[in-house]
């Protein structure tokens, strides 16, 4: 049974929306090494995808290239 992009999101959303209305406050402090530490994660994730999906996608067109003789 294949579900559609538009279940998945629409459950994504209802999980999301749903916990963020039931949370509790953490009373916690978040200094700004943490958050600094947080973006640069989030950054060189981002990074790491752009550059595996770059190497792999030459490589993937380089098979259908056409051969010029």
């Amino acid at each position: 049974m294949k579900k559609s992009l538009t279940d998945m999101l629409f459950a994504a959303f209802a999980f999301a929306g749903f916990s963020l209305a039931t949370t509790t406050p953490a009373y916690a402090y978040l200094d700004g090494a943490t958050v600094s530490m947080a973006l640069q994660a989030v950054t060189g994730a981002i990074a790491s995808v752009l550059l595996f999906g770059k190497i792999y996608w030459s490589k993937l067109k380089s098979i259908f290239k056409r051969q010029q003789d």
